[in-house]
């Protein structure tokens, strides 16, 4: 059950709260003696009330008299308050967690974000495809790790390839001429036949291709590292979002 405490009041100034809104009026001791909140504390407690503009003192009255603020108007005080109380709580985690990442920053690769490629080539493919909103471009050149095992991978991946180009992604696909000459028959046979059927993919070769990289939405960057000790799998990935690197990029 909501209270006056899920707004910012303790247990005795919602009881003085309400106690005075029974009696319209009131001295510290009749208020005490309507809310049950001892005469040790009943004048902190109504000072704390006066404080935050939900009860205030009726002048030239002796001995003291205090009056209740309407509670429309108590309840939005104490709202604008609280709302005060989670900016300034806002404030300062953002500024924390500014502070952190610093910290972990001069402690990181000075090279940028490295995320090893431990979940196989298939999820990373399949991670590029769901991501993309509006535009993907995947490239693939043998001289950068040789095929990546892409070759199965792909023939894989064609369902989710549909699926992407169905929900209006354009793909385009940018694949050195020994990439191609390498593919399997049946792997680029599925291709033809999408680029029947989909205005919105698109397959290109180029003997000018020096890496292998995704560009997702003109926005992110994902670049493929071969494996030194096998040149047929992926070490890791790099992600890279710096928009003048990904405008130059796509160049």
């Amino acid at each position: 059950m909501t209270s006056f405490r899920d707004l910012g009041l303790s247990s005795y100034e919602e009881k003085a709260y309400r106690g005075l809104l029974t009696l319209r009026f009131g001295t510290a001791e009749e208020i005490s003696e309507a809310s049950d909140v001892p005469m040790g504390r009943i004048y902190d407690v109504l000072s704390s009330l006066e404080s935050q503009n939900v009860i205030r003192r009726q002048p030239d009255r002796h001995p003291r008299t205090y009056v209740a603020v309407e509670p429309d108007h108590a309840v939005d005080r104490l709202l604008t308050a609280r709302r005060r109380d989670l900016h300034r709580q806002q404030t300062q985690y953002e500024t924390i967690a500014a502070e952190v990442l610093t910290e972990l920053e001069s402690i990181a690769p000075v090279e940028g974000h490295f995320w090893p490629a431990t979940v196989g080539q298939k999820k990373l493919l399949d991670d590029r495809l769901d991501a993309a909103t509006n535009t993907l471009v995947i490239t693939a050149t043998t001289t950068a790790g040789g095929l990546f095992g892409f070759e199965e991978v792909y023939t894989q991946t064609i369902d989710r390839l549909t699926d992407t180009l169905d929900r209006g992604v354009s793909v385009r696909f940018l694949f050195t001429d020994q990439f191609v000459a390498e593919m399997p028959d049946p792997l680029v046979t599925e291709l033809d036949q999408l680029l029947d059927v989909y205005e919105n993919f698109e397959l290109r070769t180029t003997a000018t291709l020096y890496t292998t990289y995704d560009v997702i939405d003109e926005k992110n960057i994902c670049v493929y590292v071969a494996n030194p000790f096998d040149q047929n799998s992926i070490l890791g990935t790099i992600q890279v979002t710096n928009e003048n690197i990904v405008q130059f990029v796509q160049k």
